[in-house]
């Protein structure tokens, strides 16, 4: 089988709403040869389906291109219009001369690339409706061949045609820094010198739309737009939630038409009475409007209250991140009632999203859902990790007395293990609510599993904990409380998330959210975006220079660095601002908080400054890499120069050789120094020593780091062969350590390690990568971007018997799954995708036990030890180094056999 797979157009399939007119094609090869790899590319991009499948490329004709390159490829063809379908293939040819061919087409279709072509108007309402209703009807006479709608309602919006709903998203447009607004009581002063963005979404409607007369409805929420109730960070309203909308309608004809918002839509209070992104909803069912949304509804009784109102400042810009989706639903597993006509009902899973209830009762009778993720003593919700008694998550429903009713709501979303329902009609039996949930709509690509059952459960721990801090196109720090895309959280867990999910276009919105956010006059980076308050210090801006690097090597996306360089660099000036002469960074903005490390076991004694000049130097070594990659040698050599003056000053500042420790020599203190590289080479094996002393000896194999600690300390243990000593710290029932928490009932991650705040923070979630790159054994090779090439370390755990990892990547799926047998024999079988490649490496010795003989069940012959290096199969080659036997493979299915004798 060899064919061409999961063709992707800036990222995804069949986008609809670009906003670029040189979109970029990405594609997979799937073949069953071993060594597989493109020789030539050849790209048809039509205007017409037909057309792109008979090889007609009437916009774009890429010709045979000789070359490798799968992954972001340029349209170069003809000027494309907004609005514009485009069909698109691509055919492909291997080393051997062979062709791939893809098995269908796929398409693009642009979105409106002039502001000048918005001719639409915002409109509002009364600021008093709480989520009002819009309409509007028109008539088609003619034969449509194609029709698109172009919306975004802020905060939130539903949409409706002739009655049903258009798309599965819910919560859209994503979130991002609307509009100019007024700010009072932030954390700090912020000068609101930033760029500004709102996101709107493409539909495709021809199949919506009738003959005659068809109705357009929509139904707006507040979001973050209209966000008042909580105001620790800071009061941020931008205004009444509001509305644009252009439809453009192509007849077969040839001629256009538009369907716009304007003064002559109609709007009307709905359902809806209350709706608010940290609290909840309530919902008067006695106030619905049956057919509101479609065809032939009598709105005479509506007002024209419908006016223009102001446009955002924000640019309107197609939403090309993944939209939140309901994904799964949960069932509860219990049902209490500890106190009378009070239920508790325990989902067994730690989750965002909502609950959906059925019910029967009288009209004007209220059913009151409170969320929480504890349950006190008393067996009452408890309320204080999710925001405490003033910030309670609840929605309520007012029934219309009509037959069994169902509820959900539509514009907030709840995180909770734990419901509570008063003033239910009867007894709720546990079929009469399911848990809803809800996340933004990313792919799941890897997958990790092992022999020891508590690791299991910290990965999936960290799975739910990720993908439920996701929605609206923003990394959240937690789903309940703050919400708030917090810059350090996001960065510490952007590698572990790609290793697990497809982040590639929601990390694009997320680093644009953080240029937007950033200062353009200072270069200062909030430590929020969508900026919102809160505090942090340099490790939270420092995201704006990692998360780029990141898309890059994760995913080889080169344009990001092109696009956000200028505003990285300015980040990096804004730090050398931030001391009192030298290279120490000493401070940040006025009230900023200026934190080094968080979350640190105990008593935080680490010096921010510490911390903050680490950031400095790791992000200024980032940026002479970044500069190398676009080709701007002169300041590639200018930030290496930076990065030796910084690492002088932190050794000055830090480093007492005679203890051969940096600062007070714990929680962390030892670790980013020697992640820089910057410990003095006479001593940096002092160091090493009297780190592994402290943490195997003086902690008993604990940890004692917080976040940022933490993301080095298990890669950096792997990294220097003591990945035994990691797996014990990880593993660890008692405080500190991730299996306490799993000990202590965690389904996801929490937020500090006690477990005495948030029980849903996905910022500890790096240990995911650890899992994948040093229990399994696979990671991406240092020097490889997206994945061209990987290594494979297996059997370096000896408290395991058996681990196994995949990761789909951009290029395809690598694989490893290794295990060691009774005999003490090993087995790992790999799988690298064509235009991949990898190097296995074979511990020489390892568990008490050396290496005999290295066998390839495909090639039916020992590898090694063999007497001619030129009697191995031409796609595998080995070498051999002080520790390991290191063979390199190409693309393909392996199976190894490993033979050992005990010393």
């Amino acid at each position: 089988m060899q064919k061409i797979v999961r063709l992707r157009c800036e990222y995804n399939h069949n986008p609809i709403g670009i906003q670029t007119t040189r979109p970029r094609f990405s594609w997979e090869l799937e073949s069953y040869k071993r060594n597989c790899s493109q020789a030539a590319y050849q790209i048809i991009v039509s205007e017409s389906e037909k057309d792109a499948l008979s090889g007609i490329g009437d916009l774009w004709d890429s010709g045979k291109v000789k070359s490798a390159e799968t992954l972001h490829i340029d349209y170069a063809g003809s000027p494309l219009s907004s609005g514009q379908r485009c069909y698109w293939t691509v055919k492909c040819w291997d080393q051997d001369g062979e062709l791939y061919e893809a098995e269908e087409f796929a398409f693009f279709e642009m979105g409106i690339l002039s502001p000048d072509e918005w001719t639409a108007q915002w409109i509002g309402a009364d600021e008093t409706i709480a989520s009002p209703l819009f309409r509007t009807s028109f008539h088609i006479d003619k034969t449509i061949k194609h029709a698109s709608i172009s919306i975004s309602g802020l905060g939130y919006f539903e949409l409706y045609m002739n009655g049903e709903r258009v798309g599965d998203h819910v919560l859209v447009p994503n979130w991002t820094d609307y509009d100019d607004r007024k700010i009072e009581g932030l954390l700090y002063p912020f000068d609101d010198q930033t760029s500004k963005r709102v996101n709107y979404l493409q539909y495709a409607v021809t199949d919506n739309i009738r003959q005659g007369e068809n109705a357009i409805g929509v139904m707006l929420g507040n979001g973050f737009y209209n966000q008042t109730e909580r105001t620790i960070e800071g009061k941020m309203k931008y205004g009444a939630p509001r509305l644009i909308l252009q439809i453009t309608l192509t007849y077969e004809d040839g001629t256009v038409d538009y369907i716009r918002s304007d003064e002559s839509w109609k709007c009307s209070p709905g359902p809806i009475v209350f709706n608010n992104v940290f609290y909840g909803e309530i919902y008067d069912a006695r106030l619905e409007q049956p057919g509101w949304n479609d065809r032939g509804f009598d709105d005479s009784f509506w007002n024209h209250t419908t006016h223009q109102v102001r446009s955002p400042k924000g640019r309107l810009t197609a939403q090309m991140s993944p939209p939140d989706k309901k994904i799964s639903t949960l069932k509860p597993i219990s049902r209490a009632e500890p106190k009378p006509h009070t239920y508790i009902f325990d989902f067994g899973q730690n989750f965002s999203g909502w609950v959906r209830i059925r019910m029967q009762g009288d009209a004007g009778q209220q059913v009151t859902l409170r969320f929480a993720e504890n349950l006190g003593p008393d067996s009452a919700l408890d309320m204080l990790s999710c925001g405490g008694d003033s910030q309670i998550q609840s929605d309520a429903y007012i029934m219309k007395g009509q037959g069994t009713e169902k509820y959900e709501p539509r514009f907030v979303w709840h995180g909770f293990r734990y419901v509570e329902v008063t003033g239910y009609p009867g007894v709720p039996e546990l079929t009469d609510l399911e848990g809803i949930v809800v996340h933004a709509s990313v792919e799941p690509t890897g997958e990790f599993a092992c022999s020891e059952p508590l690791l299991n459960q910290v990965q999936s721990a960290y799975r739910w904990s990720q993908l439920t801090n996701m929605h609206g196109g923003v990394p959240s720090d937690c789903p309940h409380r703050e919400r708030l895309g917090y810059t350090g959280d996001g960065h510490l867990t952007a590698e572990a998330a790609s290793y697990n999910f497809d982040m590639a276009a929601f990390y694009a919105k997320w680093i644009g959210d953080i240029s937007d956010s950033q200062n353009k006059r200072t270069g200062f980076v909030p430590h929020t975006a969508p900026f919102n308050g809160g505090g942090g210090g340099v490790a939270w801006g420092s995201a704006y220079i990692i998360m780029p690097w990141t898309m890059y090597r994760m995913y080889g996306d080169r344009r990001l660095l092109t696009e956000h360089y200028a505003g990285m660099q300015s980040w990096i000036s804004y730090l050398g601002t931030r001391n009192r002469g030298g290279y120490l960074v000493e401070f940040e903005e006025p009230d900023s908080w200026f934190l080094g490390d968080w979350c640190i076991p105990g008593a935080n004694e680490l010096p921010p400054t510490l911390v903050s000049t680490f950031y400095y130097a790791y992000t200024v070594r980032m940026m002479s890499e970044i500069a190398g990659v676009l080709g701007h040698e002169e300041d590639a050599q200018q930030y290496a120069r930076l990065f030796d003056f910084i690492c002088s000053s932190f050794n000055e500042a830090f480093f007492d050789p005679e203890t051969a420790t940096y600062s007070i020599g714990r929680q962390g203190a030892d670790l980013f120094p020697l992640v820089l590289g910057c410990v003095p080479e006479e001593h940096e094996d002092q160091v090493w020593e009297r780190v592994l002393k402290y943490y195997r000896d003086d902690l008993g194999g604990h940890l004692d780091t917080g976040i940022f600690g933490t993301f080095f300390l298990f890669d950096l243990l792997s990294e220097r062969g003591e990945t035994d000593l990691a797996l014990k710290m990880v593993a660890a029932k008692d405080y500190p350590g991730y299996g306490y928490m799993i000990e202590n009932g965690a389904t996801t991650l929490w937020e500090s390690w006690d477990g005495n705040d948030s029980h849903n923070h996905p910022m500890f979630g790096s240990i995911s990568s650890w899992f994948y790159k040093h229990a399994a054994g696979l990671s991406q090779h240092p020097d490889s971007v997206a994945f061209g090439q990987v290594v494979f370390k297996p059997f370096r755990v000896n408290e395991l018997s058996h681990a196994s990892a995949s990761v789909h990547t951009i290029r395809g799926e690598y694989a490893v799954r290794w295990s060691r047998e009774d005999s003490g024999s090993w087995a790992c079988e790999l799988q690298i995708p064509p235009n991949g490649s990898g190097e296995i490496y074979f511990p020489i010795q390892s568990c008490n036990a050396l290496i005999t003989s290295i066998f390839e069940k495909g090639f039916n012959q020992i590898l090694w030890p063999s007497s001619d290096i030129d009697q191995s199969p031409d796609t595998i080659q080995w070498r051999a180094e002080p520790k390991d036997i290191v063979v390199t493979l190409g693309s393909g299915r392996y199976e190894f056999h490993v033979t050992v004798n005990p010393e």
